[in-house]
């Protein structure tokens, strides 16, 4: 598999299984197993910017917010945190902060604060009046659910402040559930026939979506907070958050990076006695000051770090390896084991990521292994017990033939680490492609998930996924092919076609992104619809009108002009189906005082936060950016700018103030 690819498809795993962790509170991983993908993405991405696409799940935090409450705008983003894993890696942070501060700065000892990172649900509460006004879910970090009636019901949350508190405070933390009060609630379930909470996280995730608050106060959450937005000294904070009712961590520390070090070996093991659970240290710079001069990348503030623990382990005896075949064809090996108990889940299967992991690890049919999770999800196979194979034990053995189709199976590049199913019309690649056209990202087709989409495929009528379409022709046919499938009613049929119909005549850029073209997410979509308006101008396009649309480079625009050549006439076979595509309406003079700049704010504005700045400028007209770099047109600066500064001098780049900001915002008229 080449990097791009490879970044592709780790895009893909981390936000499916962001969206089944946030959305649907059912793991299929690990953290430890999330955390890898995760990093192995993002230093791709740092690695191979011209690779990266801007619509990768590393810059967004997280999943979007389900239907069942009110969607609510969190007024200043909620952020992710990188891990640590190691003293290095602390120590290796604790170094990029220094890079990051100002000369006069950067040799100073610098104060931390460190507390417990509870493994429960994040919840934003605001008070206005010193009232509790709204709680809010994390969501995707913009906008979660209004959970504000399910909040009232946990007894940790102060419902109102008393008189030294301010008149207005937002505070950030957990909310969560004892192990005790888990174990309860699972022999309640137990009794009445109902699936067990797979831990306590799962169950506190899920009694803050009921909306029935009186079971929420049945099941006694609690709550922790961890922040004060807007508060300049951390410890201060907290301290006062208790003595406005709030609840105390029971255990944190303060002081330098060694004395931090030193909390969290001693936690390590001390974590374990208490009475809820958690998964690692929080680690942040304990003076706002320097927060806000190191700011945030797109996803993680650069002032905190959490320190994550490793997992823990079970063994397993190794039954058999199957495999798997994805939506690109790759097959990957599962662990099929001895079924072991393993926090809170009984664990049947394990992940064996390649060909070259499998020949690593060195597994036999019949021996031990050692499993590593952190929660209830699916494990990943970590290393063989040594001299555990029975005698005369078999390797698993390697697929010579797509175990799904029987089609040859190959590498699309000598490097490649995967091998992959080389029939086009394997089912099995169909399937995900049909999952990946009809999703919400793409067209959103209600109704065919990925049940459906398996029975699709078996009926044999189809060799790609938009002659669903063909179905349309005539509909009462359409509709009877859905009634036929199992567990859907005529009403349900009804919908599929319905959903179908309306698809005909949706934007561009979604039809472009369902095609499942190579390295093409949405943003890309949306950039090459702009640019060429309709699918057969698309199609004409040659390399050069390619490259020249954002985001479509050297790579992509080849990989994009051979998928062109596989699949001619597809524009036209589209509209004779009645398929047109909504065209992007057209670019006209927006007026915006800003519009076509490149901006980047840095330092501390007199009364903006940093992202109120950065708001400001985006609703002026201009892009945000945040590095300075040849394309940049415009910094913002405030007091402490540091090296930001230098280099916008060097390059010649205009500095303005907040004063000039809010004066072009006064005078555009916008507000």
């Amino acid at each position: 598999m080449d990097i791009a690819e490879r970044m592709k498809y780790l895009a893909a795993q981390v936000l499916e299984y962001r969206r089944r962790y946030y959305i649907f509170d059912q793991p299929i991983i690990s953290d430890t197993e999330y955390d890898a993908l995760e990093r192995e993405l993002r230093q791709l991405e740092m690695d191979y910017p011209l690779l990266a696409d801007p619509n990768s799940p590393t810059n967004r935090v997280g999943a979007a917010p389900l239907e069942s409450f009110d969607k609510a705008v969190h007024e200043v983003p909620m952020l992710s945190l990188d891990n640590a894993y190691s003293t290095n890696e602390m120590m290796e942070w604790e170094n990029r902060i220094r890079r990051g501060l100002p000369p006069s700065l950067s040799g100073c000892e610098l104060e931390y604060c460190a507390e417990l990172k509870i493994d429960g649900l994040s919840l934003v509460l605001r008070y206005e009046g010193r009232v509790l006004k709204k709680a809010i879910t994390r969501g995707d970090g913009e906008v979660g659910e209004d959970v504000t009636e399910n909040a009232r019901a946990i007894a940790d949350i102060p419902l109102e402040l008393p008189a030294g508190a301010p008149e207005t405070l937002e505070v950030r933390g957990e909310a969560f559930l004892s192990r005790k009060r888990w174990e309860q609630l699972n022999a309640e379930r137990d009794a009445k026939g109902e699936q067990r909470f797979a831990n306590p996280r799962n169950a506190a995730s899920g009694t803050m979506k009921l909306l029935d608050s009186r079971e929420v106060a049945r099941r006694l959450l609690q709550f922790m907070p961890w922040q004060v937005l807007g508060a300049k000294d951390h410890v201060e904070s907290m301290a006062s958050l208790k003595e406005w009712g709030f609840a105390a961590m029971p255990s944190r520390a303060e002081g330098n990076m060694g004395q931090i070090i030193a909390y969290i070996e001693a936690q390590r093991e001390e974590r374990l006695k208490l009475p809820f659970d958690t998964d690692g240290i929080v680690i942040k710079l304990r003076h706002a000051e320097l927060q806000n001069i190191l700011g945030a990348t797109s996803h993680a503030p650069r002032w905190a770090m959490a320190y994550k623990y490793p997992a823990r382990q079970a063994t397993s005896t190794l039954l058999g390896v199957t495999w798997q075949v994805g939506r690109t064809g790759r097959l990957t090996p599962v662990a099929e084991l001895e079924a072991v108990e393993l926090a809170g889940s009984t664990v049947k299967r394990a992940t064996l990521h390649n060909v070259d992991e499998l020949k690593r690890v060195g597994v036999k049919i019949g021996c031990k292994v050692f499993l590593e999770k952190g929660g209830d999800v699916i494990p990943k196979v970590v290393s063989v017990v040594p001299e555990s194979a029975p005698k005369g034990a078999m390797e698993p053995e390697i697929p010579t033939s797509c175990p799904i189709c029987s089609g040859p199976v190959g590498k699309d590049f000598e490097d490649e680490v995967a091998i992959r199913c080389l029939n086009e019309e394997c089912p099995a690649k169909l399937h995900a492609r049909l999952k990946h056209f009809c999703s919400k990202n793409a067209l959103d087709i209600e109704g065919i998930g990925g049940a459906l989409a398996s029975q699709i495929v078996s009926s044999g009528r189809f060799s790609h996924p938009w002659e669903i379409f063909d179905l349309l022709t005539d509909p009462d046919q359409g509709l009877a092919f859905f009634a036929s499938m199992e567990r859907m009613a005529k009403k349900s049929a009804q919908n599929v076609i319905n959903s179908l119909l309306a698809a005909r005549q949706k934007p561009l850029w979604r039809w472009i992104h369902a095609l499942g073209m190579p390295f093409v997410g949405s943003k890309t979509a949306e950039n090459l619809a702009a640019a060429f308006g309709t699918l057969e101008a698309l199609w004409a396009a040659d390399l050069q009108s390619l490259q020249s649309v954002e985001e479509v480079g050297e790579k992509i625009a080849p990989a994009l002009r051979l998928y062109f050549e596989a699949h001619p006439g597809l524009p036209e076979r589209f509209y004779a189906l009645g398929i047109a595509p909504e065209k992007p309406a057209p670019k006209t003079a927006s007026g915006l005082p800003l519009s076509g700049q490149t901006a980047v704010v840095t330092g501390t504005l007199p009364t903006l936060s940093r992202e109120g700045a950065e708001s400001l400028l985006k609703k002026l007209g201009a892009k945000v950016a945040g590095s300075i770099s040849s394309k940049t047109t415009i910094l913002v600066a405030g007091e402490k700018a540091g090296s930001k500064l230098g280099k916008a001098m060097e390059l010649g780049i205009p500095v303005k103030d907040e004063e000039w900001l809010l004066g072009l915002d006064k005078s555009s008229d916008l507000k």
